[in-house]
């Protein structure tokens, strides 16, 4: 069931910060953390009939542009909030995140594109581990359990999978003196199968056009799908959808 997951590679998006792992691939000089431009670490979700929630955070160049380089990083902690009904697009929206030592609360903004609203989040740290978040809409107040989606895989051990998993190219790459690829570690949630689950997409980015990809399990660490999409091979290997 899992290979008939499909998730559109979508080569775009941006950010990054090394998180402290170095996966050596016969150069013992390579860190290929230094090589992150959009680097998630965080994901809280949970849902009521009327909409979704999630919380994430992310090291990401403020401006992605798929070129093989990383630019400025920044990191941005947010809570989106995407309703599910149409009746519910023009309500404005105020929340109050809980987490085990304490609360942050504030009011979200419309998106520019989408239906979604957010509010970015600073020293989200110091509430602790999220527990859960109450919206308020009209006269509609409504708590939300909130699931922490990073359990047993975390950002860093999705990228030492992938990298293991692409160790042959990478080793290729750099026996010509450079790597030449920017990585894209995001954390997905299985829409498509009524048992949900959540998998990491690794992706090591040259252009739009080249760019090796994974899809691992979060929770058992399996690497589920892989494809090369690169100019000189003119084929894939598998397909993933993000």
């Amino acid at each position: 069931m899992k290979r008939k997951i499909l998730i559109t590679v979508l080569v775009l998006i941006s950010a990054v910060t090394a998180i402290g792992l170095a996966a050596c691939t016969g150069d013992d000089e390579f860190d290929i953390t230094k090589t992150l431009s959009y680097d998630q670490y965080m994901y809280y979700f949970g849902a009521t009939e009327d909409f979704e929630v999630s919380v994430t955070g992310v090291n990401r160049e403020e401006l992605f542009i798929s070129d093989g380089k990383v630019g400025e990083l920044k990191d941005s902690v947010k809570l989106t909030l995407r309703p599910l009904k149409p009746a519910l697009l023009n309500f404005e929206y105020t929340y109050v995140l809980t987490g085990e030592s304490g609360t942050l609360q504030g009011s979200l903004e419309k998106d520019s594109f989408g239906v979604s609203s957010s509010a970015s989040l600073t020293d989200v740290a110091s509430i602790g581990a999220i527990r859960s978040v109450t919206v308020t809409y009209g006269e509609n107040v409504k708590e939300v359990a909130l699931e922490n989606a990073v359990t047993e895989i975390d950002n860093k051990k999705a990228l030492e999978i992938a990298a293991n998993a692409f160790k042959a190219e990478i080793d290729a790459a750099l026996a010509k003196g450079e790597f030449g690829r920017e990585t894209y570690v995001k954390l997905v949630r299985n829409d498509h199968d009524p048992n949900g689950g959540y998998y990491w997409f690794v992706s090591f980015i040259k252009d739009r056009d080249d760019y090796w990809a994974a899809l691992i399990d979060s929770k058992t660490g399996e690497v589920v799908s892989t494809r090369k999409s690169v100019a000189e091979e003119g084929e894939t290997s598998d397909t993933i959808a993000v």
